[in-house]
């Protein structure tokens, strides 16, 4: 039986048809793009072009595009900013933020930054009320994901920017999950910064990068001054090339993602499954589904798909060797829907049929376990 990969939250299938052509590229331009000679200025351009067409699909500007080794990088680099050009302040997260967001927050307090988190509901999303009872004249970042990793659910950050117009205060939006999945305006959202990786689109492991508004930011890295002085290291030459790539594939199958999420859905609720879906479904990301079933422990549905060769998730695969119940969803609802919920995100070999076939197992557990229950 082949795989049924449904776990491109935690990483994309790799587009290898995408990788293969731009290995060709490479065999012909390999030079280091600091180089000054013909083939040096060869990769240089393609490394221009490249990082402006990023740029455009964000409504930014090439020179505040930064690549690096991807999100975790950059999260910590605009934490290191605020250290560097606070003395002291206030910092607003989220309480569903990814583990590199809240470390680094953590880390700031030893400095003497204070750290508020902000609580979801049961729809995912940030309090915006909460959120302007806790901006005060020393908040200097507020940093909230875009969309969140387990659940899919997108953020109010244009209404977050509103709130603090003229304000002081930095705004910085992890974007990882969204990027590719849906349209993403830095303009528009008022973003500061934002912080995205290639792997979770079908690229390369350990590449992304840094959205800086005017590129202003303290470099974390410090050496050869590459990516204008503000991340030292050469650029990956062929890390960019597949990203945007699969950046411009992804984009091209939102419609298709959403189809297969609703289907999906649709199916469930055909069968005679007791599920529910945590979080938001209409303003979520078009191919991660998040969903308690109610007679049907996480770990044991994902044990018995994993024999089945199927591959979901019980939530984030960022903390190492985790399989405790989703953190996330017992912060929006409690420890004992943690333990029934799993993930669930597509991708794009995926396809009805193959939905289908994963109903059907899931179907079969659930008969097995009432009738052990009798």
């Amino acid at each position: 039986m082949a795989n049924i990969y449904l776990d491109y939250a935690a990483t994309s299938r790799k587009h290898f048809d995408i990788i293969e052509k731009n290995m060709n590229i490479l065999k012909e331009v390999y030079a280091n793009p600091s180089s000054g000679h013909t083939l040096g200025k060869k990769n240089n351009k393609l490394v221009r072009e490249g990082r402006e067409k990023i740029a455009n699909t964000l409504n930014a500007n090439s020179n505040e595009i930064i690549f690096n080794s991807g999100g975790t990088e950059a999260n910590n680099t605009v934490f290191n900013h605020v250290l560097n050009r606070f003395e002291t302040g206030e910092i607003i997260i989220s309480s569903v933020e990814h583990a590199s967001v809240r470390a680094s927050a953590k880390r700031l307090e030893k400095f003497g930054f204070i750290v508020h988190e902000l609580s979801v509901g049961e729809s995912g999303t940030i309090d915006l009320k909460e959120l302007k009872e806790k901006i005060n004249s020393n908040t200097v970042l507020i940093s909230i994901m875009l969309a969140n990793n387990e659940t899919g659910v997108l953020n109010p950050l244009k209404e977050v920017s509103n709130l603090i117009a003229g304000k002081n205060i930095l705004l910085h939006s992890d974007i990882v999950q969204a990027l590719g999945k849906v349209e993403i305006n830095v303009r528009e959202l008022g973003l500061d910064f934002a912080s995205a990786s290639a792997h979770k689109i079908g690229s390369l492991n350990n590449f992304g990068f840094l959205y800086a508004k005017d590129g202003d930011v303290e470099p974390l890295l410090l050496g050869g001054g590459q990516e204008y002085g503000l991340r030292s290291g050469t650029t990956d030459l062929l890390g960019m090339l597949v990203l945007c790539d699969c950046l411009t594939e992804t984009l091209a199958s939102i419609p298709s993602l959403r189809e297969l999420k609703n289907y999906f859905i649709v199916k469930l609720e055909k069968s005679d499954i007791d599920f529910e879906v945590n979080g938001s479904i209409d303003n979520s990301l078009p191919n991660i589904l998040n969903i308690y079933f109610k007679n049907i422990e996480a770990q044991r549905l994902i044990t018995y798909l994993d024999a089945q060769s199927i591959y979901i998730s019980g939530g984030s695969a960022c903390s190492s060797g985790n399989i405790k119940g989703s953190r996330i969803i017992k912060e929006m609802y409690d420890i004992e829907r943690a333990a029934h919920s799993v993930r669930i995100s597509v991708g794009f070999d995926i396809n009805k049929e193959l939905i289908d076939e994963v109903i059907t197992k899931i179907v079969t557990l659930e008969k097995r376990i009432k009738e052990r229950n009798l």
